[in-house]
């Protein structure tokens, strides 16, 4: 079959088409052999990590996991697993890789308890990614942060509502902190939406967490007032340790109105907040019920007295 001049550009074109497409291909080829980047194997990781605040500032994954990087390429290259490239970091070792950018943090880190219970051989203790995630770190401002003001309750329970991690170091820690917390005024007024109350970074700081049996505690008995009453809490308020440890981590259900004349059996804590027989944490919880009931009762009937009588002038007049 002959070609007439009218058809032979086209084929012309479809020819240059299909040698533009092999030619493309075969680039792809060689640069995926020469450059492969940590999206080809490591998809969803990197997805993660392009909501990284890190990420935004220009880190990469080398920044973190180590090993060598094409300075002409916007990719990490194949042989990026070379060098000083360390893979996926150890437990033990994930401080001292945050602690190249975040000094001041790692110091406070290194005198929490959790730092405390990794050196004594407990690995599963709290580190920097169990609070601030490991590829999707967030802002402490974002909303979506798992280290967010709204959030650090909920982060913090993964591991102290889990019975079988607290009873596998520092043993004797309680698992009810959350489930007592959340009986609190900060929780219920946090739960609302209303932001400017304590959780539990606020009491226990974040960085520099303590046992409560440490002298130099934020939670240490005789530093509560202290801690209750800094900047943007309870400034101005004196109260003596007692009454700044309150109802935080106890339970309000477990108060009720029986009448205790021998209490050789209970709590030393829940002694504390007897009055002679009356357990003083069920009826002052119970005088406030009453009183806030009244008081939104009388002024609602006050509102109202104030309508009719207002309808009843218009309707005189």
């Amino acid at each position: 079959m002959s070609l007439s001049k009218k058809n032979y550009p086209l084929l012309k074109n479809k020819y240059i088409l299909i040698l533009a497409i092999l030619l493309s291909l075969y680039i792809g080829a060689a640069t995926a052999q020469e450059d492969v980047s940590c999206y080809h194997c490591h998809t969803k990781v990197v997805t993660e990590f392009r909501n990284n605040i890190h990420y935004d500032k220009g880190f990469n994954c080398a920044s973190c996991h180590g090993g060598a990087e094409k300075s002409n390429s916007s990719l990490i290259s194949n042989s990026v697993m070379s060098g000083d490239f360390v893979g996926r970091p150890t437990r033990n070792n994930i401080t001292d890789i945050c602690s190249k950018c975040h000094i001041k943090e790692t110091q406070d880190y290194k005198t929490s308890i959790h730092w405390d219970a990794i050196q004594k051989g407990h690995p599963e203790a709290a580190t920097c990614t169990d609070c601030h995630g490991i590829h999707e770190i967030r802002s402490i401002k974002d909303p979506n942060s798992s280290s967010n003001h709204q959030n650090s309750p909920v982060t913090c329970a993964k591991c102290h509502s889990n019975k079988e991690m607290m009873s596998a170091w520092y043993y004797g820690i309680k698992t009810d902190r959350f489930d007592t917390y959340k009986e609190s005024f900060h929780w219920r007024a946090l739960d609302k939406g209303y932001t400017l109350v304590a959780t539990c970074a606020d009491c226990h700081e974040n960085h520099k967490t303590k046992s409560h049996t440490d002298p130099t505690s934020s939670t240490y008995p005789e530093n509560l007032p202290k801690t209750c009453g800094k900047e943007n809490c309870h400034v101005g308020v004196n109260f003596d340790a007692k009454v700044a440890g309150g109802l935080v981590h106890d339970k309000e259900s477990l108060h009720t109105a029986e009448l205790k004349w021998n209490k050789t059996d209970l709590d030393p804590h829940m002694k504390d907040y007897f009055l002679g027989p009356f357990d003083l944490a069920y009826w002052i919880a119970i005088f406030f019920k009453i009183l806030t009931t009244t008081v939104i009762g009388f002024f609602t009937g006050m509102v109202i007295l104030d309508f009719l009588s207002r309808l009843k002038i218009n309707r005189r007049f």
